[in-house]
């Protein structure tokens, strides 16, 4: 069972590696579990997608308060 601590997790991991493509990532793999039987994991990766967004968009805050 995938925890929401687990989401978060991924999520940052995908954030650091990929940067501003990283919702795109998280959206490409949601989506190659669109069908069949992995619903579930479908469900995971949009969330993921969602939290790569907000890790990216507040990263990208704090950056621009400090300048």
């Amino acid at each position: 069972m995938t925890t929401e601590t687990d989401l978060w997790q991924t999520a940052w991991i995908i954030a650091e590696q990929h940067g501003t493509d990283g919702p795109a990532f998280a959206a490409r793999m949601a989506d190659s579990f669109k069908l069949g039987p992995k619903i579930d994991a479908h469900q995971a990766w949009l969330s993921i997608a969602a939290k790569v967004a907000v890790l990216i968009d507040t990263s990208a805050s704090r950056s621009a308060q400090r300048h």
